[in-house]
């Protein structure tokens, strides 16, 4: 993690990023060439079937991406597919995120989908303290065309950092975006908004999501949200509105501000990853949902935890700074009734008790 006055991040490669334009789209990008990095902007006729090529030389890796249409709102609840990688807290570390799922057979050397009929969830907290947010986004993008083509499915669930960044809250955010966004003269606060792809894709997206008996949430379900009964759907459906909202816009309901602010929002509850919530309330809780368990991240542990007897499943590792051979990243691994962490070398082990 970097504080303000260790973050030595500078101009590099970034991009692209696609704003809507009536029915054209308007391309920017930071790209390497030569020794250097040069702007490119364009004009695109249309956006849906455009292909586009994001570069990540800090990864040594350059890919294209198909665009499509508007993204729809996402279903909220599931089937247990065959298998399923459970990841969270990335945050803009594509090299560390690359090797977690090439490592776990999700994508294959090209990063193309490799997972077939697999699910892969991915728990939140993509954005900020790395210097490959955007190139995190768009692999994600990519990979969630791939896996519906496979029959298999990308799921996308917001952590608090994607949220604040969609609100107008950029405290966490590297100083390489701050020089780019000054050397392409188009200000950070407009790179994710509505009328951007990659914005009203994000927008789009779950706070919480069942996939077969797992309730699976950023950061947790906390007893107060839960006391208002809502629905999935209607949690979801509370949490998207919050996002179409403008920043200077502060009036909340009790029950919006409960699902979308900090310490209670799902996003942000860190309850239960502290053991603060008594068993039987929890039990109570999954019990509402239909569900046995609670997969949650945002809370760091030190590997992959099981807590309160199996029914959670803590899996926020440090991953922005475990990258290297002797701290590898792990991920929890579903398949066949059994639960496993499975590391970026793809070695698989049990899940440690807490």
């Amino acid at each position: 993690m970097k504080g303000p006055n260790s973050d030595k991040s500078g101009f590099s490669a970034d991009g692209p990023w696609i704003s809507y334009a009536g029915t054209q789209g308007v391309l920017r990008q930071i790209e390497p060439h030569a020794t250097g990095y040069r702007l490119h902007q364009d004009t695109l006729p249309a956006i849906a079937g455009q292909r586009i090529r994001c570069y990540v030389p800090e990864a040594g890796q350059v890919f294209s991406v198909l665009l499509r249409a508007a993204a729809q709102p996402e279903p909220a609840t599931y089937p247990l597919p065959e298998k399923m990688l459970v990841l969270s807290d990335i945050e803009g570390n594509f090299a560390g995120f690359e090797a977690l799922l090439w490592g776990s057979g999700v994508v294959d050397k090209e990063l193309r989908w490799a997972f077939g009929q697999g699910h892969l969830v991915l728990l939140g907290d993509f954005f900020d303290r790395g210097v490959n947010v955007t190139e995190c986004l768009w692999l994600i993008y990519k990979l969630e065309a791939e896996a519906a083509a496979a029959g298999g499915k990308v799921h996308f669930i917001l952590g608090n950092h994607e949220r604040m960044n969609l609100t107008g809250h950029f405290k966490y955010v590297r100083r390489k975006y701050r020089i780019n966004a000054d050397t392409l003269q188009w200000p950070y606060e407009q790179w994710y908004g509505p009328q951007t792809v990659l914005g009203q894709w994000l927008r789009t997206k779950n706070v919480v999501e069942k996939v077969g008996n797992s309730l699976l949430v950023h950061g947790g379900l906390s007893p107060e949200v839960a006391a208002q009964h809502l629905s999935l759907e209607q949690l979801n459906a509370i949490a998207r509105a919050y996002l179409q909202k403008p920043a200077t816009d502060t009036t909340l309901t009790r029950q919006e501000r409960l699902v979308n602010r900090p310490p209670l929002s799902p996003d942000w509850y860190r309850g239960i990853a502290q053991r603060e919530v008594p068993e039987a309330t929890l039990e109570q809780m999954l019990r509402q949902y239909g569900a046995s368990r609670l997969i949650i991240g945002h809370t760091p542990v030190s590997e992959i935890t099981a807590m309160y007897g199996g029914r959670v499943l803590a899996i926020d590792l440090p991953h922005q700074e475990r990258t290297d051979a002797q701290e590898p990243l792990q991920a929890l691994w579903l398949e066949g009734g059994k639960l496993e962490a499975v590391d970026s070398q793809g070695r698989r082990m049990p899940v440690a008790s807490n």
